[in-house]
């Protein structure tokens, strides 16, 4: 797994791509509603009126795929911070926690039992007093949030099949051909 700044730096990249894509579908909603408002109409009017709904169809895909890498990237800077939360505390305090479960892992039971005994202890404790992550994630954790953006997690819904990737992908590969043709 990557290292937790790694992964808050790939949550960062995604989420500002996910943005400007969100900015980008904006002006294309604009650029569509001045066409169909205005009094003068262009003269390829019903071409332009297609190439914008076209680039806006191409922007929901797009910003879908930008929501679901955004979404999974939030959740791999938690997994970063929680695996190297426990790898330093395994490496200090491995040996006491072994030791203590020796019984049952060495015992009947094995690893299952000092697994549930582990975690009736860990409950407690999260009972006992309510969790903060360690110093060293706190910021880590703070610009990456506990939850995915509500927006973001709301613009990943839409699901799309493999083959509607595919057709998304040479849409877009068309409509950048265009733009770099005009």
């Amino acid at each position: 797994m990557n290292k937790p700044q790694e992964a808050l730096n790939q949550y960062l990249a995604a989420a500002q791509e996910w943005q400007a894509l969100r900015t980008r579908r904006e002006a294309a909603k604009q650029q569509l509603a001045a066409l169909l408002t205005s009094e003068v109409k262009p003269a390829d009017y019903a071409g332009q009126l297609d190439a914008v709904r076209e680039r806006l169809e191409v922007l929901e895909w797009r910003i879908n795929c930008a929501a679901r890498e955004g979404v999974y990237a939030q959740g791999m800077v938690l997994g970063a911070c929680v695996e190297d939360g426990l790898n330093a505390f395994m490496a200090e305090n491995g040996s006491a926690l072994t030791a203590a479960l020796a019984p049952f892992l060495n015992g009947r039971g094995g690893l299952e039992v000092a697994a549930r005994m582990l975690r009736t202890a860990l409950a407690r404790q999260a009972e006992a007093s309510t969790p903060e992550p360690a110093e060293a994630y706190r910021d880590i954790i703070a610009r990456s949030g506990l939850f995915p953006d509500a927006t973001m997690s709301e613009n990943c819904q839409q699901g799309y099949t493999t083959a509607q990737h595919f057709r998304f992908q040479r849409r877009l590969a068309k409509l950048v051909t265009t733009q770099e043709g005009a």
